[in-house]
């Protein structure tokens, strides 16, 4: 039999790992596959490329036929330029190629399938079924205990109620059941079975055993946790007994909504940290007094970004300067500006809670 020796333009490296542009480099690799192999070359660099965007694809929640007809888009493409270069006139030759891909074709897609379904998250049980149904009906006041103690799932005198907001992302939603799995496994191996989750696309409510978690270690858990999403999320948390659940879920959602709304750093916060902006933001004399407070600065954008910077940085000179690429000497005199152009001196400390309290205001009624 007769081989071809085909010379063909260098094929682009691969890069998988990028979530906006998998597919682009699942179909890259295909076609780069598709061209050595015609040659007869070592694949095991490529094949290994392509198991890496397949535990990628899993992660994200994206569907297994949209990898393989990524996967078989770029090897048309790559099959279809092998033959243009250096077709095989030789039926033995010819042969020998398809069988190889063939061959190959078979070897990428055993590999791509065993690559995506290990990274999947086990499926649901039913015990992970009934423990979410017992926290739903918790958060609702209705009767859990019958449920509890068929499915063998403790109730707590209480529980730290966490609500956790998920920002937005294009990722987000593909991702949901994901991580919604993850995070599921990993709070009932940190806390025990009776740690419950009711886990979406946005987010979600956390009900943690008041007594699996010690002082002081309910942050670094809520951290180990926010490891496992694609963006850092934004949480709120109320320690409350079963009977109070509904109303506490209700408060600690509707102070998220507000901190989201304002966007207040990702982190976990305990509900008394949030009264006050919760408070600000609700409509009355009080609101519409702290609003007006910064129309002087409506034509003065560069202040209104100085004084927004030196609130989020939470009145650091020297951190704000270095945020806004200016001389500390300047940040002191836009300061001095707000000052005569509003009557609240920053230098005070009434002065500089009222500030703040205006620019939580402006921001929630999307005035910037």
């Amino acid at each position: 039999m007769q081989t071809s020796s085909l010379v063909f333009e260098s094929e682009e490296a691969v890069a998988p790992g990028d979530p906006g542009d998998l597919a682009a480099d699942v179909r890259r690799a295909g076609m780069d596959l598709a061209l050595q192999g015609h040659r007869g070359d070592d694949v095991s660099a490529r094949m290994a490329e392509l198991e890496h965007c397949a535990r990628q694809w899993a992660r994200l929640g994206l569907g297994l036929d949209r990898l393989q007809q990524a996967v078989h888009q770029g090897y048309r493409a790559g099959s279809d330029r092998a033959y243009a270069v250096a077709p095989l006139t030789d039926t033995d030759a010819a042969i020998v190629a398809a069988r190889r891909h063939l061959d190959l074709l078979e070897a990428v897609h055993v590999r791509l399938t065993r690559a995506y379904t290990r990274q999947l998250p086990a499926p649901v049980d039913s015990h992970q079924a009934a423990a979410r149904n017992v926290a739903v009906a918790l958060l609702r006041g209705e009767l859990a205990g019958p449920l509890a103690r068929h499915s063998g799932i403790p109730i707590s005198a209480r529980y730290h109620l966490v609500a956790v907001g998920l920002p937005r992302s294009a990722e987000r939603d593909a991702a949901a059941p994901v991580v919604a799995a993850r995070i599921t496994a990993a709070l009932t191996s940190r806390c025990g079975e009776g740690a419950l989750s009711i886990l979406g696309a946005d987010g979600g409510t956390l009900l943690i055993p008041y007594e699996a978690v010690r002082e002081g270690e309910l942050h670094d858990l809520v951290a180990d946790l926010a490891a496992l999403t694609p963006n850092p999320p934004t949480a709120v948390v109320v320690v409350a007994e079963p009977a109070e659940l509904p109303d506490a879920g209700r408060q600690a959602h509707e102070l998220l909504e507000t901190a989201m709304s304002l966007r207040i750093a990702p982190g976990l916060y305990p509900i008394s940290e949030l009264g006050l902006y919760f408070q600000l933001t609700r409509p009355g004399p009080a609101r519409d007094v702290l609003h007006a407070l910064l129309d002087p600065l409506e034509d003065h954008p560069d202040l209104l970004q100085t004084l927004g910077a030196y609130v989020d940085n939470d009145f650091n000179r020297r951190r704000t300067a270095g945020e806004l690429h200016v001389h500390p000497n300047t940040l002191d005199y836009r300061l001095k500006r707000v000052h005569r152009m509003t009557g609240c001196d920053p230098a005070t400390a009434s002065g500089l809670w009222r500030l703040r309290s205006a620019m939580v205001v402006r921001r929630y009624t999307g005035r910037r």
